[in-house]
């Protein structure tokens, strides 16, 4: 007999967005609405299902709730669905599962009208964050005609976003030469050729750079909370918000991410205040993406938006 209640997973899968074949987060198990499951996250990646399992699950749980997701695909979700991936965080390196279906590889998803190159039995990371769906949705409103600087860019989600708004021109800038090169892909699939640059270069140590290619209209950061050999979150942040306002060309906005628990939202700006001297203005926390319910927003995600002053 399993010792988990899956209802509130599969009720959620029975409701999720599924007909939009977008990215989706069908059950958010981490913002600890759920007390036994507060371990579980359920994506939709069409035409899969990935789920994320941060404690060890039980054999017999895994094969209840595959069971029960099966029988959901069957009957609502037929022609929608092809197979569900299980990644287990709870151990390193990361172990992915095939339980339904067969293993994609590499395939290509949509968002927002943008399509993604991602991989589910890779690596952790698939490609692209879910949880970043509004602020990218934020960039592409506030992207007509703006010059663009995309730190921390990863596989450059937010450049996609700026050049589906309408950028001039975006800067991307990650260490990871990998990552980067599968921004480039991502550009090239959405016949984003022109007017967009990729560095590979650690921040820390690129602000010479960075100021040669300033002033910028609008500016993304959104580090990860650790970057081996290169970037904490707590001690490093405030090393790139000093130098934030020699980048910003007059009434410029600034989306400055944190996806850190340790870090509240008041701690977060107090940061900020401390290390801007003023030239920047608070102007709004933005919302949680779709399907991210949050017992306690002080943990999750944290996109704040500032404009200079």
């Amino acid at each position: 007999m399993p010792n988990l209640d899956f209802t509130p997973l599969i009720t959620a899968l029975k409701a999720a967005p599924i007909v939009n074949k977008e990215l989706a987060r069908v059950f958010h198990g981490r913002g600890h609405s759920f007390a036994t499951l507060e371990h579980l996250n359920l994506d939709f990646y069409p035409p899969y299902l990935f789920l994320v399992g941060y404690e060890p699950l039980a054999e017999q749980d895994l094969e209840a709730l595959t069971s029960q997701i099966t029988k959901v695909i069957a009957s609502d979700w037929p022609s929608e669905i092809d197979g569900l991936i299980y990644q287990d965080r709870s151990v390193q390196p990361v172990q992915s599962q095939v339980l339904i279906g067969t293993d994609p590889g590499s395939f290509v998803i949509q968002e927002l009208g943008i399509q993604y190159h991602v991989e589910l039995t890779r690596s952790q990371n698939t490609g692209i964050f879910p949880d970043m769906r509004v602020g990218r949705e934020f960039v592409m409103r506030h992207a007509r005609d703006a010059k663009v600087l995309n730190l921390f860019s990863y596989t450059c989600g937010f450049s996609l976003a700026a050049m589906q708004g309408g950028a001039y021109t975006v800067v991307n800038m990650d260490m990871n030469k990998g990552v980067l090169k599968v921004g480039q892909n991502n550009h090239r699939l959405n016949q984003f050729d022109k007017n967009v640059s990729y560095f590979p270069h650690d921040i820390l140590k690129s602000f010479g750079k960075l100021k040669k290619l300033a002033p910028f209209d609008l500016l993304i950061i959104d580090p990860p909370s650790f970057q081996k050999g290169s970037f904490v979150l707590t001690k490093d942040y405030q090393k790139i918000i000093r130098r934030l306002p020699e980048l910003m060309a007059p009434d410029s906005v600034v989306l400055l991410c944190a996806n850190s628990p340790e870090l509240s939202e008041p701690a977060f700006k107090a940061l900020i205040a401390a290390h801007c001297d003023n030239q920047l203005i608070f102007i709004e926390r933005l919302a949680a993406a779709p399907g991210f319910i949050e017992v306690d927003s002080d943990r999750s995600l944290k996109a704040l938006v500032y404009k200079k002053v």
